[in-house]
Formats: C-alpha cells, structure tokens, sequence
C-alpha cells in the first residue's frame, strides 16, 4: 500500500539509503558523496569570485555616483545579470581556453581547470551583488551621520570603512548568501556541465540521461540540505553583523 511504501521509503532517507544505482552498480549516495567535494569548491571559489566583484565594485561605484567609474561598472554588471551562465562559459572557453591557451577547456586537473569555471559563476552572480550593494552604499552615503563625519574631517576611506560599510552589512550578507543558494538550486550545475566538472550537476545530467532516478533523487535531497545549512548560516551571520538583532 501507499502508505506503507512511503513510511518504508521515508525511513530509508532519514538513514541516508537512497537504493543502488542502477548505472553505477553501487549505492547513490556513494556516487554523490564522491562528486560533492568537486562542486563545493566550485561553489565556495565561484562566491569569492562574485563577492570580490560585487562588494567592492559596488562600495566603490556607489561612493561616487555619478563618476565614470560608476558608469563602466555598472555597465558590465547589467551585462553580467543579461548573458545566460551557460552562454558566458562558452565565451570564457573561447576566449582564455581556445585562441589564449592560458587554461584548459574542460575537466578538473589543477588550480587552473578552477578558474574559468569560478570566473563564470562570479562575473553573473556577482553582478546581482553589485546592483544591490550600490544601492544600499548610495542610500547610507546620502544620510546625515555621513555628513557629520565628514565635517569632523574624516577621510572618505574611514567613512566607509568605519560607517558605511557596517550599516551595508545586513544587505551585503543577505544577497551574498542568497546568491551562494542560488548556486545550489541549480546555477552551478549548468556550469559543471559546460566545462565538464565532475561536480553533482554532471553526475544529476549523466543519470538523468540514464534514467537513473536513484542518483537523482539522491543528489537533490542532498543539495536541498546544503540550500537549508547556507540559510542558517546567513541568519547566523546577521546577529555576528548587527548586536541589536536577537537582543530584543
């Protein structure tokens, strides 16, 4: 019966038993467990990538808006947020893989397999980060303690260090995360795909294309729990950012 079914199979999750694969000849799990490494440093350098880009070219632009820096980077961050992942990929192969030779086209053998691939997740993700940390540096830059700072003779530096940058925080870790999460929910697969990581997307397209639902079913449940694990960390970080919060 149906719910027999269901509570057998419920219980076999909660003991990580997800069947054996019927490509591999071995338990699913073994088979995401053995791609997972790949994409969690896909992952974590694709968010260095898209945070460096976004924190600090959106602090920068919105400091100043209006400048010529501003324009340019705001620019190519609306670019970055219109190319498909996928599309950006192929034009990094192209560009730095086929005509440079500086990186290799496909697979993981080295620091410099990493690069392209981390570059194409940091160049999109990054420009969602960028927008919005530009919004919020311009909103706090045009309130009144900055203007109080700078009449006490403070360099524009310390007011953003100091000031700025703080009261940016909540949202700079909010989009930031999110971004990490959007990753996860599939971004990063698409990627794995394109420049042949063997991360947990290459592995979901291969049983996929096998019509291995037991890798399938294996790797979505265990992406779904780091998507839940990265939100906990992000509300986490929030009462490391702002003491106020949770002292109500």
């Amino acid at each position: 019966p149906f719910g027999e079914r269901f509570i057998e199979y419920f219980g076999d999750v909660l003991t990580v038993d997800f069947g054996d694969s019927n490509w591999q000849q071995r338990p699913a799990i073994d088979a995401v467990f053995d791609a997972l490494p790949a994409t969690i440093q896909l992952t974590l350098a694709g968010i260095v990538a898209a945070a460096i880009f976004g924190i600090v070219g959106g602090v920068l632009s919105g400091a100043r808006p209006g400048s010529r820096f501003d324009k340019v980077s705001n620019f190519f961050s609306v670019a970055a947020l219109s190319v498909p992942n996928f599309w950006l990929g192929l034009l990094l192969i192209f560009v730095f893989a086929v005509n440079r030779g500086w990186f290799p086209t496909s697979g993981k053998f080295g620091w410099d397999s990493l690069v392209l691939p981390a570059a194409t997740l940091g160049i999109v993700h990054g420009g969602r980060i960028f927008q919005l940390v530009r919004s919020a540096t311009v909103e706090e830059m045009s309130k009144p303690y900055v203007r109080v700072a700078r009449s006490k003779g403070f360099s524009e530096m310390r007011v953003l260090r100091r000031h700025v940058i703080r009261n940016t925080g909540l949202t700079t870790a909010t989009i930031t995360g999110w971004e990490y999460v959007r990753m996860w929910g599939g971004a990063a697969f698409a990627i794995e795909w394109v420049f042949a990581w063997p991360g947990v997307g290459t592995l979901m397209i291969n049983a996929a294309s096998r019509q291995d639902f037991f890798i399938l079913q294996a790797a979505v449940i265990i992406a779904g729990a780091f998507v839940i694990v990265s939100n906990l960390v992000i509300d986490l970080m929030y009462r490391a950012i702002d003491r106020r919060i949770g002292t109500a």
